[in-house]
């Protein structure tokens, strides 16, 4: 069901609930990301709030990108949430003090 009510910046509990329907739990934030649980996509909330992009694991499994990325349109849609997919990201260690980047290949 949408909403006329205006996406706020950063729009974390659309995002949530968006999740939770199609049956993924947020894992962790950082700023303007949402970490899913399982690790094989994130969210990044962009400059305008109902802007939301939708990018793989680039190890992720490829054969179920499309059918991933119809759920989020559909159910974007219904939290008047518009999701792109500008690419895919990859976890790179940092072995000199143990913690990880993320690279984005758009």
């Amino acid at each position: 069901m949408t909403s006329n009510a205006p996406v706020p910046y950063r729009p974390l509990g659309l995002l949530k609930n968006l999740l939770e329907n199609l049956g993924f739990h947020v894992a962790y934030c950082y700023e303007d990301l949402v970490f899913v649980e399982h690790n094989a996509f994130l969210l990044r909330m962009e400059e305008k709030g109902e802007e939301v992009s939708l990018l793989f694991n680039s190890e992720s499994d490829m054969d179920k990108r499309e059918a991933i990325a119809a759920q989020f349109t559909t159910e974007g849609k219904a939290h008047n949430l518009i999701i792109s997919f500008p690419g895919t990201y990859q976890m790179v260690p940092n072995e000199a003090d143990g913690t990880i980047a993320l690279a984005f290949q758009e």
